[in-house]
């Protein structure tokens, strides 16, 4: 018992840095409600199980609710997170837990998998390091896959260690299981993978890469990498050009993958998050000789070399590198601890490292502690009032975070008959980015008034002042300031934290709306190279 004492603690301590977040507020960056609707999704597919055309069902329920982002990730995160909306309620809060199990599981599997190779206090101080990292928790008290796919990615180290240790046919399929598991939770997970094939090839356990207990991996992880792939050719096409190809660089969001600043945006990213205090502790870590008994050390400098390489590579956005330099930081804190293992027969120089090493803990524990904590409330309120009036037409929403609105109606609308479109959908179509491109499908403030005819809307929802910055949505906000629209609610938006937001969500009312019945919805995807069409009562 004494020896799972200090993984008990470390848990406490995740849970005492997750605490400020429990209570702070809705969803502040969109790419959280797109996570917290695909959860939502996976359940209502789960208890459809639409087998004759599941394609369908997917294309039909993001007409309805346009918050889901099943062309960008694959499924692996939502189906936990379903399992969570399944037993505790379809709500903000259970979203978050959902994250907070998985930096659970990550904390409990390094700090296992470090003791077995560096001792239980190396463990204990490499695993709090990396969970009291400000910027760590910034992305763990959001419904974001970073922590997740860390947390995935600790327990495939695990899975493969266990393995090589003793190549048995259940070890191996453990170990592909969990790597294909990752890869489902995120694909970023896959930029990692190599700095595990050189440490088992550099290990003297590299005859259980080629053993034929192997082979039930290699199936697996083969087909998980094939349907990654096949996800992102289908529907990923716009990602892979911002990353694999130069569409970042071109519109100046990346430097040149040849050039010294992009090189060196994730040591400047590093410094930042991780700090110098602990930048020197893990220098000095990595740069001691090792020791007998550290076999294990080869994986760190691989999994460094190869996550430096790959992200700048591949990553190279100086906007996302702090985000992205997440997936270093329990390495780094191993070898920030490491010295605490080398100097074990040395009291004195021990007690002094450990000392440095409590200080430093306490200190980013305290400033994550009391870090504010993002959010963006209100659009449950605004969710409400649109439910309540029981429309039977399509609602329009305009402004940025129209994932929080619809993730709100959806959970009111449990007959699931809301249809949400989306200004920057129908107005105009925007990926993601702006800079990606956009396609404009109405001229002026007639077009609108024609298209909200067309598509029978009486409801429009709109963020007041526009954040997302595109003319169509001036068009809109003109053409209901005119005398067949009526405002009929207002609610103030409530910020904190950083956090971009509006001033007020308005609610207008057509007062010529006319109902359409069953008629088509047209949704244009240009980005990808399709559209949605649908009809209310039929497919």
């Amino acid at each position: 018992m004494r020896s799972w004492l200090p993984c008990a603690a470390l848990f406490a301590l995740v849970l005492l840095l997750f605490v400020p977040a429990m209570g702070a507020g809705g969803f502040w960056w969109t790419d959280e409600t797109r996570h917290a609707m695909g959860g939502v999704f996976v359940l209502d597919l789960l208890r459809d199980m639409p087998f004759a055309d599941p394609m369908a069902y997917a294309l039909r329920y993001f007409a309805q609710y346009p918050a889901l982002a099943l062309n960008w990730y694959l499924p692996g995160f939502y189906l936990v997170e379903a399992g969570f909306y399944a037993i505790f309620g379809v709500e903000e809060a259970v979203a978050h837990w959902t994250v907070f199990a998985f930096v659970l599981l990550a904390a409990g599997v390094w700090f296992v998998w470090v003791r077995e190779g560096w001792g239980a206090l190396t463990a204990f101080m490499a695993t709090a390091l990396f969970v009291t990292v400000p910027e760590w928790n910034h992305w763990a008290r959001s419904v974001m896959l970073e922590a997740p796919a860390i947390a995935m990615f600790i327990l495939v180290v695990w899975t493969f260690e266990r393995y090589l240790d003793r190549p048995t046919v259940r070890r191996a399929l453990l170990a592909g299981l969990s790597i294909a598991a990752a890869l489902a939770v995120k694909q970023t997970v896959a930029l990692l993978l190599p700095a595990l094939l050189v440490y088992a090839l550099r290990s003297p356990r590299r005859s259980a890469l080629w053993r034929v207990q192997a082979v039930p991996a290699y199936l697996i992880v083969a087909l998980a990498i094939a349907l990654v792939a096949l996800h992102a050719l289908k529907f990923g096409n716009l990602g892979l050009a911002a990353t694999v190809g130069d569409s970042r660089v071109d519109v100046g969001q990346s430097a040149a993958r040849l050039s010294l600043e992009r090189w060196l945006t994730y040591p400047a990213a590093l410094l930042e998050i991780w700090g110098w205090p602990l930048m020197i502790l893990s220098a000095a870590g990595a740069l001691l000789p090792a020791r007998q008994g550290e076999p294990r050390l080869a994986l760190i400098y691989a999994w460094l070399l190869c996550w430096y390489v790959v992200m700048t590579l591949v990553l190279g956005g100086a906007g996302n590198a702090p985000r992205y330099s997440l997936y270093a930081l329990p390495a780094l804190a191993l070898l920030g601890a490491r010295p605490l293992f080398l100097l074990r027969d040395r009291a004195r120089a021990r007690n002094a490292h450990l000392g440095v090493l409590a200080l430093v803990l306490v200190v980013q524990g305290w400033r994550t502690f009391v870090m504010p904590v993002p959010y963006v409330d209100g659009y449950r309120e605004a969710a409400l009032a649109v439910h309540e009036r029981a429309t039977s037409a399509p609602v329009l929403f305009a402004g940025k975070h129209d994932g929080s609105f619809i993730f709100h109606l959806r959970r009111l609308d449990e007959a699931r008959e809301a249809v949400v479109l989306r200004a920057d959908k129908m107005l105009v179509s925007l990926a993601v980015h702006k800079y990606f491109g956009m396609t404009s499908h109405v001229g002026s403030v007639d077009d609108v008034r024609a298209l909200i005819r067309r598509l029978g809307i009486e409801y429009i929802v709109i963020e007041r002042p526009d954040i997302v910055g595109v003319a169509e949505f001036a068009m809109l906000v003109e053409l209901v300031g005119n005398p067949d629209f009526e405002r009929i609610a207002d609610f103030t938006v409530r910020a904190g934290g950083g956090a971009e937001a509006p001033e007020r969500i308005e609610i207008h009312r057509y007062r010529d709306h006319v109902a359409m019945g069953d008629a088509e919805i047209v949704i244009p995807l240009p980005h990808l190279g399709r559209e949605i069409r649908f009809r209310r009562e039929g497919r």
